[in-house]
Parts: structure tokens; C-alpha cells; sequence
């Protein structure tokens, strides 16, 4: 399966995030002026870069957890999300186990 880009339910995405970063900070950046700042721009553009939704049949990975929190925020039912195919090993360790009925929605979404 190749990287492909889907807008899916906002609530699925969440369920793959290693943290809610609107309750956990971040080390790099000051969350609550970068997730601030992220809502105004969201708000007005909409999510220019697509969130990175790696997975397989026992877990995923999420790369986007500001912009998935924003999304929450924001109310947006959908989020555009590239997604594609990861190994079953090595397991990262902010993996999330992957739920059945979700592992349907995204191998149709990625066209597998």
C-alpha cells in the first residue's frame, strides 16, 4: 500500500494520538500558544498539511497530535490524513492498539 491522502472521522484519528497534547506539553514548543496559534490558523485555512497515520493490523502511529487536538477544538468532523502501511516490527512505543472496526475503515480508505 502506498502513502495515500483520505479525509477521515476526526474521532478515529484521536484514537491513534501517542498524547492529548491540549493536557500534556510538549519539550519542544510552548503548547498552549503553539496549539493557540494552530487554531487561529486551522480556523481561517483549514489544515494545509495532512496528519501521518501510519498502520497495521495490531496497532498505529500518529503523527499530528497538535493538529488532531485543534481539530477536536475546532469541532471538524473530518481531518485530511496520509496513510500508509507499517510493519509489524519494530513496535514503536507510542504505537496505539489498533481497533477492527477502524483497521476496516482504513485498508478501504487506503484502497487494500
Amino acid at each position: 500500500m502506498s502513502l495515500s491522502e483520505v479525509h477521515l472521522p476526526t474521532a478515529l484519528v484521536a484514537r491513534y494520538r501517542a498524547v492529548d497534547r491540549e493536557i500534556v506539553g510538549s519539550a519542544i514548543v510552548d503548547t498552549p500558544r503553539h496549539l493557540e496559534a494552530l487554531t487561529v490558523s486551522i480556523g481561517a485555512h483549514g489544515i494545509r498539511t495532512p496528519l501521518r497515520l501510519g498502520f497495521n493490523e495490531e496497532f498505529a502511529t500518529l503523527d499530528g497530535n497538535h493538529r488532531v487536538a485543534v481539530a477536536i477544538r475546532l469541532g471538524l468532523k473530518a481531518v485530511p490524513v496520509f496513510l500508509f502501511a507499517v510493519p509489524l516490527t519494530p513496535r514503536p512505543g507510542h504505537a496505539q492498539p489498533m481497533r477492527p472496526t477502524d483497521l476496516v475503515v482504513l485498508r478501504e480508505a487506503a484502497g487494500a
